[in-house]
């Protein structure tokens, strides 16, 4: 039985190229979501079930959305980067009275956050974390898995592609099936085009182990 705002233990999607571009915003797809156990950055006693959405653009690279606390109870909390990325998924922003809406299947046995809460802390055979592959997501039945949404995406350190908890939007309504998210339309009513951020180099090197 699906938790209102439920779950199979799984696998992620097989290695695909990783998106790399420049700072921008960009059209994704959404392909899966994987949840297992994360923990808070200064003090790693502190754990919770988090979230890691895998997006794919028209060229099929894949852009690993990680590190997405899920909130206790499934609340939908505007300032929570889990809610923002459901409100681009659905095409507006969403509250606590679309919870009763939104539906997830994880696995059998999680009913409720607590399950969850509890089922992330297993260990599988091989000594590694349990990870939990979501088998369905809907908003008034209807599945966000293959929807799309527009993510602004930086740059860490690192080189590798992140986005903010305030990074995703939905879709202009006109369409956006080009990668690159439309031009933004300036006072005087002519649409300011900047330059398109760069691609670049895609790699086959896995961003997780999953």
């Amino acid at each position: 039985m699906p938790i209102k705002m439920q779950p199979s233990a799984g696998r992620s999607s097989d290695d695909t190229n990783r998106f790399e571009g420049d700072p921008g915003t960009y059209v994704f797809t959404l392909q899966e979501i994987v949840i297992d156990q994360g923990s808070e950055y200064e003090d790693k006693s502190q754990k919770y079930p988090q979230a890691r959405f895998v997006w794919a653009d028209a060229d099929g690279d894949t852009f690993s959305d990680s590190f997405i606390r899920i909130p206790l109870g499934f609340k939908l909390n505007d300032k929570a980067k889990w809610t923002n990325r459901l409100s681009a998924l659905v095409g507006r922003p969403l509250t606590d009275e679309d919870a009763h809406r939104l539906s997830i299947d994880i696995r059998d046995g999680i009913e409720n956050y607590d399950d969850l809460d509890d089922a992330v802390t297993d260990v599988l055979d091989n000594g590694r974390p349990a990870f939990f592959k979501v088998k369905a997501l809907t908003f008034d039945g209807e599945s966000l898995f293959g929807r799309q949404a527009q993510l602004t995406l930086g740059v860490n350190p690192k080189g590798y592609n992140t986005c903010a908890a305030a990074g995703a939007s939905p879709l202009p309504s006109a369409g956006g099936k080009k990668k690159k998210a439309a031009a933004v339309e300036a006072e005087s009513g002519q649409l300011l085009d900047p330059p398109p951020a760069q691609r670049r180099n895609a790699t086959t090197e896995p961003e997780f182990g999953y």
